[in-house]
């Protein structure tokens, strides 16, 4: 089984994300793709961030 890892702080997840998330699926014949919320990244202040488990459930 071939597994993507996609990386973002999906602040929320749009519809974007799952656009890029099956594109690279298809070109690269992938099985599925994982989504990995991270948890504050340094170039986004951190009170406009939600919580991580909130992003999470929606991914």
């Amino acid at each position: 089984m071939k597994i993507g890892i996609l990386g973002g702080t999906f602040n929320p997840v749009h519809f974007g994300h799952l656009l890029l998330a099956e594109g690279v699926r298809t070109n690269l014949s992938l099985d599925k793709i994982i989504f990995v919320p991270a948890n504050f990244p340094p170039h986004k202040k951190n009170g406009d961030i939600a919580v991580a488990i909130l992003r999470l459930k929606m991914v």
